[in-house]
């Protein structure tokens, strides 16, 4: 899609458009989220500040429109929170919301967990990147946040894609009516909890989904869950000094599994959506304060600058003993996760078990 035009979209405002474009000028290369954080604005406030033609408001049926993705073949889809950006490659294959409407998922090359009572705002949006135009569908919270992104690739079926941008644009789309930032998480006074059952419950456990559940009946924040219930469940591997990025944890854990083939799951979230990749990992390149991996189908690029502690967990199961990486910024907030791969009924794979001993010991020695 060509535009000769620089009119922002009526949503926009015009201050805030010069605002970003003379940012852009100074700073040509830099993504529309961390322009939207130099300007202290919304993400969502800024795609608005692009030509109307190029943001086109989507309708906001979209357990449906997720139902629809399997028909449109290959995309690539982006999630990511302030911290990880997790990318895929692959098809919908099987997207399905359960009776609520509230939550849906998809089990697959695309593996992911939407809640969509978060989801307030869809577009399609055209970009023009280095390597040309780009076309997308992103989505967005209330308080305008990026959720997810899926965009078309050379191998999308474009005929399937345009008949679902036929049938889910809106020619008539609200204006957006983009709400405050997100409240920080609120820590928990450990003052104010029964340590002891909490550390009875979580023994005894039976499923790694049953997690949350124990959190919220204890009316407890994650990070502080883990400070209470002793080392064995749970043990911080880093000891609070400023290491550099390649001596991260998350390097080192990616760097043995890199060379061992080890499976891994790697868990990104933010309010509106778990995005997961299984399998072995390859090319994993630190850069800056960047841990980035990138294969074929799936990069991962980790700001470990901004990500203040790593857990080594263990959660049981009714199929043994789950150990998870887990990475807080510093608000607290989990901001990612990695697992072995397993499948539910399977008991742990002891080459992860034994892939976290080792990150354990080099770390924690």
């Amino acid at each position: 899609m060509q535009t000769n035009t620089h009119t922002p979209h009526p949503s926009a405002s015009a201050e805030l458009a010069q605002r970003w474009a003379a940012l852009r000028a100074d700073n040509p290369g830099l993504r529309i989220r961390q322009a939207a954080q130099e300007l202290q604005v919304s993400e969502l406030a800024l795609l608005l500040c692009r030509e109307p033609e190029t943001v086109q408001p989507l309708k906001a049926d979209f357990p449906a429109l997720m139902e629809s993705m399997d028909a449109v073949g290959e995309v690539m889809i982006l999630a990511r929170n302030e911290s990880v950006v997790h990318e895929v490659t692959g098809t919908f294959k099987d997207f399905h919301t359960a009776g609520s409407g509230a939550m849906g998922l998809a089990v697959g090359q695309i593996d992911v967990r939407v809640f969509f009572r978060q989801w307030a705002y869809g577009f399609r949006v055209w970009e023009q990147v280095r390597s040309g135009e780009r076309e997308s569908l992103q989505f967005f919270d209330r308080h305008g946040q990026a959720l997810q992104k899926i965009y078309r690739t050379d191998n999308t079926d474009r005929d399937a894609w345009q008949t679902l941008l036929d049938r889910f644009l809106d020619d008539a789309g609200q204006t957006p009516a983009i709400e405050a930032p997100r409240a920080p998480l609120q820590r928990t006074n450990p003052a104010t909890l029964d340590a002891d059952a909490l550390r009875r419950e979580w023994a005894e456990l039976k499923d790694v989904h049953h997690f949350n559940a124990l959190l919220k009946r204890h009316d407890v924040d994650r990070l502080t869950a883990l400070e209470l219930v002793g080392t064995d469940a749970a043990r911080r591997l880093d000891d609070g000094t400023d290491k550099g990025p390649e001596d991260s944890a998350l390097n080192v854990l990616l760097q043995q599994v890199s060379a061992s083939g080890c499976p891994i799951m790697v868990f990104v979230g933010n309010p509106g959506i778990v995005q997961i990749h299984t399998g072995p990992v390859s090319r994993i390149l630190p850069t800056g304060p960047w841990i980035n991996i990138l294969d074929p189908a799936f990069n991962l690029h980790a700001n470990v600058s901004t990500i203040e502690q790593w857990w080594r967990v263990r959660r049981p199961t009714s199929d043994g003993i789950v150990t998870s990486l887990e990475g807080y910024d510093a608000s607290g907030t989990l901001v990612l996760t990695l697992f072995g791969a397993r499948k539910p009924g399977q008991p742990e794979d002891e080459a992860w078990r034994l892939e976290m001993q080792t990150l354990e010991n080099r770390l924690c020695p």
